[in-house]
């Protein structure tokens, strides 16, 4: 339910045509803020800034922040594609995601451009092949056994975090090769770190600050961790393992004559093991939130589980459809950026180079033009229609799409159906949930807290 805007007229602009833009000098309509509360507003609210700027200035508008640059925000499908099918040399996408340098380091796949990302991606693609996602998925499965073992009727549990740590354990295995007592010990370095980073002290805080300061240490301590398995692995001659974890793959490459450094290691583990863990949890923490909301989609989905044909691991195309529509109305990163290396024309506007062109996952999926009911939770919806990939694009597009969408999607399938088989899940916030920021991702208030109740026995057999 959105709220009224103090800031930005209410009302709705017509379309069903593609709305015109005025050719010549200067950039699409902006909301009437500066920007500093512009940039208030996008870290308090950004789906209700979002929201009200779609309703009062249409498909295409300009936002302009303190330190994030200027920003035309696109979610017509027909723009989407052009920055999607965009020429990499023109459409800078490492660039767009400059800000996560401090956390992420400057030799990260997300931040790199050109023949250097092309070549990193097609390196780092051999930790995600289809025995591997295989492999990731047994672990989900053990480790949200693992971790909802002790669960007792009544209790009340945070999904979010039980998610993260199913995804942390799942991520770290993946990346470092490392046993359940390692992900555990690792997992602690992990945690404390993300908490610093959802504090934003990485990108706001003066570097003199102490949540500065402790944000820097604990980058440290998981840094020296990373290197210490990064020379560990370098020094085995007998590192190469099946299936290959991605520890294995970058040192692998190294000795192959690929240039790769060890800060340069270090900055893909990282990548992988933030991008691969916050963002899938935040998605399961959606999904139990969305599902309650939706009995009949609930319904429906326990049927699939509960099935004799599931019952043995095998995924349900009624569950997918679940994930998928919790990526459409719950897009945990709602837009995705890319820098203009040169002028380019969009429709009849010429944009300046530096600018960035931004599509809008959260806007574009809740276009009532190509998505029916667009604010009501309905996974059929997947299963009646094949959506372009401009039209939906929760992951990103073109050669910047997540590598990891395969294992993302499968895991959050794994866990879903772990939760769904052993308990019924009853929200115990008495406060509507909203979306709230941590860091750049969008993750569900109070961390998605739910009253627990072992399922009968007769559903599990």
């Amino acid at each position: 339910r959105r709220e009224p805007s103090v800031l930005i007229p209410s009302h709705a602009p017509d379309r069903s045509e593609k709305p015109a833009m005025d050719a010549g000098e200067g950039l699409p309509s902006s909301p009437a803020m500066s920007a500093d509360q512009t940039t208030l507003r996008w870290l308090a609210n950004p789906y209700g800034l979002l929201d009200e700027c779609s309703d009062a200035l249409g498909d295409t508008f300009t936002l302009q922040f303190t330190r994030f640059g200027t920003h035309v925000v696109l979610s017509d499908p027909r723009d989407v594609r052009e920055v999607m099918t965009a020429d990499v040399s023109l459409m800078l996408a490492g660039r767009g995601n400059s800000l996560l340098e401090p956390v992420l380091g400057a030799g990260s796949l997300l931040l790199v451009d050109g023949d250097r990302h092309a070549s990193l991606r097609v390196l780092l693609q051999g930790a995600l092949r289809a025995e591997r996602v295989a492999a990731c998925a047994l672990t989900a499965t053990q480790a949200t056994e693992r971790h909802t073992r002790h669960w007792k009727d009544g209790e009340v549990v945070g999904i979010q975090e039980t998610a993260l740590a199913i995804s942390r354990e799942v991520v770290l295995r993946m990346t470092l090769g490392v046993d359940v007592a390692e992900c555990e010990r690792i997992g602690v370095m992990v945690r404390e770190w993300m908490k610093l980073i959802a504090t934003n002290a990485a990108f706001d805080e003066p570097s003199e600050s102490a949540l500065h300061r402790r944000f820097a240490q604990a980058r440290r301590a998981l840094d020296d961790e990373l290197q210490d398995h990064v020379a560990r692995r370098s020094r085995d001659p007998a590192c190469r393992r099946e299936p290959q974890d991605l520890l294995s793959i970058l040192v692998d490459a190294r000795r192959q004559g690929f240039v790769l450094d060890d800060d340069e290691i270090r900055d893909q583990l990282v990548t992988m093991i933030l991008a691969g863990h916050e963002t899938t949890a935040s998605s399961i923490a959606w999904a139990m939130l969305c599902i309650h909301d939706a009995p009949h989609a609930r319904c429906r989905l326990l049927e699939e589980l509960d099935a004799p044909g599931q019952r043995t691991g095998e995924l349900g195309v009624f569950l997918q459809a679940v994930c998928m529509e919790t990526l459409r109305l719950r897009p945990v990163v709602p837009v995705v950026s890319r820098q203009l290396a040169r002028p380019w024309r969009l429709r009849g506007r010429i944009l300046p180079a530096d600018l960035f062109v931004t599509p809008c996952a959260y806007l574009s999926h809740r276009r009532a033009d190509v998505f029916s009911d667009p604010n009501d939770f309905r996974p059929e919806r997947f299963l009646e229609h094949r959506y372009s990939p401009y039209e939906y694009f929760p992951f990103g597009g073109g050669a910047r799409r997540c590598i990891g969408m395969g294992l993302a999607m499968t895991e959050m399938q794994v866990v879903l159906a772990g939760l769904l088989r052993r308990f019924t899940f009853t929200p115990a916030a008495s406060k509507p949930v909203r979306p709230v920021r941590r860091a750049v991702t969008i993750v569900p208030s109070g961390g998605a807290r739910m009253r627990i109740q072992r399922r009968q026995p007769a559903a599990e057999s």
